[in-house]
């Protein structure tokens, strides 16, 4: 079997959407089967907010010494993104 793919959602994701930090495990991250699951439930997630902007899933840096595959952020409907420190 295939090690899983993890994700974490970045503080813009709470800042900009309706989902909340209680929802999540305190590290903030999700596993999934595969990519394209990670995929869809991001997409998924994005037909409750579309009008604010899109949940977007950019791959891990290959220097990311985390465990995590790919970081979930917020993209605002005008395009001003504003990175997670």
């Amino acid at each position: 079997m295939s090690e899983p793919y993890c994700i974490e959602l970045k503080e813009s994701v709470f800042r900009e959407t309706a989902l909340t930090e209680a929802e999540f495990d305190d590290d903030l991250q999700l596993e999934f089967a595969s990519e394209s699951k990670a995929a869809a439930w991001v997409a998924g997630q994005n037909r409750h907010h579309s009008k604010m902007g899109d949940l977007t899933l950019h791959s891990a840096h290959p220097n990311d010494t985390s465990n995590v595959d790919a970081y979930v952020v917020f993209q605002p409907v005008k395009g001003v993104w504003v990175p997670d420190s």
